[in-house]
C-alpha cells in the first residue's frame, strides 16, 4: 500500500513568490566555476542528504480555491543532480540556467555539473537554479556553502559533522528579536511605504513571443572593485551606497531623464537582520522586503548624485523597522481571505518595481571550495523578469563584483543591457576619481 504523502504548510512568502509569477520567471540562479573534477556520486549523496533535511526541496506546490500547499513527493538523486562532458561548459550551463522548475514539479531545485577537459586539466561549471518560493538569495547562499562543506566533510569520512539547518519557515519570524511595544508596534505596520512615486521604467523593447530567458552579467575586476570600497570608505558610507548612486546615474542617462526628475530604485533588504541567530535556527525561506530610494534630481555631478542617494537611504537606515512595513497587511489578506481573492486583493495594492538593485554581498570562496579544486568564479543572479521590469543582481567573489540582470528578452534587448552596464563602468569611473 503506498505511503500516503505529507502536506506542508504554504507559508506567506511562498504564497507572494507564486503570486509574483506574473512578474518573473520564480527561479533564483547561481554559477560557480572551478579547475578540476567534482566527485558525482559523492555529489549527489550529499545533495539528497540535504533535500530530505528541507522538504519544501522535493514537494510539489499544490494550489486551490482557498489555501494552497505544498506536498512531499517522490524523487532520486538523479531528479535533481545531472552532469554532462562537454565542448563549452559556460554556454551549456548558461543554457542550464535560463530553464525553470514548474511549481507543480516533485522536485524544486536543480543543479547541473558540466565538465571540459582543457590543456591543463578540467574545466567543471557548476549551476543552480532553484524556485525563488523555497528561498532567497540569502539562504541560496547558505544552501550552497553548507553543500561545499558538507561534501568536504563526507569524502574526509566525519560523517558526524554533517550539518542542515532546519525549523520554521514562518515570516514571523522577523519578529523574534522585538519585544514590548517595539512588538506590538511592528505588528501594526500596515503601511506599504516601499510603493514607487515614480513610473520610469527600462527601455527594454516590446514584449514579443519570441522573447527567450536571458541573464546578461558584467564583471568588475579586482582593482576596479578594490578601488570603488577605498573611496566609498574614505568618504563614510558603504559600497551598497556607491552602487545605487552609480546605479542611478547611470539610469538618468539610459533612460533619457533630465537632471530635474525624480527617479525611485527599489533595493532589496535582508531581513535576517531582525531574527534571532539570523535564521540560523529556521529553514530554508524568504526573508527579504524592499524600500524605494527616491532621488528628486540627479545633481549636477556624481559626489552631487552620491549625496542625493545618501539622504534618501539614511532615512531608512535610522528606521530600526526597517522592512518590516506591511508585512501584517500581506499576512492579513492571506488570513481572512481565500486564495483567489487573496491574489486579487494585494495585487490591487501592490506595485512591482519597475527598477530594482539586489545586492546580496560577499560570497565565501573559501566556502564554496570543493576539495581538490580551484574555485576560479561565479555568481548569484535573481530571478529572470517579464518586460517591462528590470532588476540588477550583485554578489562579490575572489575580489570581483559581478552584476547581472536577467529578462525575457531578446537580441536587442542584450544590447540595452550592455550599454547598461557600459554606463555603470562609466559612472564607476567617475565615483573612483571624486
Amino acid at each position: 500500500m503506498p505511503v500516503k504523502s505529507k502536506k506542508l504548510k504554504a507559508e506567506m512568502w511562498d504564497r507572494m513568490q507564486f503570486l509574483f509569477r506574473n512578474y518573473y520567471d520564480r527561479m533564483v540562479h547561481l554559477k560557480l566555476t572551478y579547475m578540476g573534477r567534482i566527485d558525482l556520486a559523492l555529489l549527489k549523496q550529499i545533495t539528497v542528504y540535504m533535500v530530505e533535511k528541507a522538504p519544501v526541496l522535493h514537494s510539489s506546490f499544490n494550489t486551490t480555491v482557498l489555501e494552497p500547499y505544498w506536498r512531499e513527493e517522490q524523487y532520486t538523486a538523479d531528479d535533481i543532480v545531472t552532469f554532462a562532458q562537454t565542448a563549452d561548459a559556460d554556454f551549456d550551463a548558461d543554457n542550464f540556467l535560463a530553464g525553470t522548475i514548474p511549481y507543480d514539479n516533485n522536485v524544486q531545485i536543480k543543479i547541473a555539473v558540466f565538465e571540459q577537459a582543457v590543456d591543463d586539466g578540467y574545466k567543471t561549471v557548476l549551476a543552480l537554479r532553484v524556485n525563488h518560493m523555497c528561498m532567497d538569495g540569502g539562504d541560496l547562499k547558505y544552501f550552497i556553502v553548507t553543500l561545499v562543506q558538507n561534501y568536504n566533510r563526507l569524502k574526509r569520512g566525519e560523517y558526524g559533522a554533517i550539518s542542515m539547518k532546519a525549523g520554521s519557515r514562518s515570516f514571523d519570524q522577523v519578529y523574534s528579536k522585538l519585544e514590548g511595544e517595539d512588538l506590538k508596534h511592528a505588528k501594526g505596520l500596515y503601511k506599504n511605504i516601499s510603493k514607487s512615486k515614480d513610473h520610469v521604467g527600462f527601455p527594454w523593447s516590446e514584449a514579443s513571443d519570441s522573447d527567450i530567458n536571458r541573464i546578461i552579467r558584467r564583471e568588475i575586476d579586482e582593482k576596479r572593485f578594490a578601488e570603488m570600497r577605498s573611496v566609498a570608505k574614505k568618504m563614510g558610507i558603504t559600497v551598497n551606497d556607491a552602487l545605487m548612486a552609480i546605479t542611478f546615474r547611470t539610469l538618468y542617462e539610459l533612460c533619457g531623464l533630465k537632471e530635474d526628475d525624480s527617479l525611485t530604485v527599489s533595493c532589496a533588504i535582508d531581513l535576517r537582520k531582525h531574527i534571532e541567530q539570523g535564521g540560523a535556527k529556521g529553514g530554508l525561506t524568504n526573508h527579504t522586503s524592499w524600500l524605494a530610494c527616491r532621488t528628486l534630481e540627479r545633481g549636477k555631478t556624481m559626489q552631487d548624485t552620491v549625496v542625493n542617494v545618501i539622504r534618501s537611504m539614511k532615512t531608512f537606515k535610522r528606521d530600526k523597522f526597517i522592512g518590516l512595513y506591511s508585512l501584517p497587511l500581506l499576512k492579513l489578506a492571506y488570513t481572512i481571505f481565500p486564495q483567489d481573492i487573496a491574489e486579487f486583493a494585494i495585487k490591487k495594492g501592490y506595485d512591482n518595481p519597475l527598477l530594482a538593485v539586489s545586492n546580496m554581498g560577499q560570497l565565501d570562496d573559501k566556502g564554496l571550495t570543493f576539495d581538490g579544486l580551484t574555485l576560479k568564479g561565479g555568481f548569484i543572479s535573481g530571478a529572470t523578469k517579464y518586460k517591462p521590469f528590470f532588476l540588477m543582481s550583485v554578489t562579490t567573489l575572489l575580489g570581483r563584483m559581478t552584476l547581472s540582470t536577467a529578462i525575457r528578452g531578446s537580441a536587442t534587448d542584450v544590447a540595452v543591457a550592455n550599454r547598461y552596464f557600459d554606463l555603470i563602468e562609466k559612472y564607476l569611473g567617475e565615483f573612483v576619481e571624486i
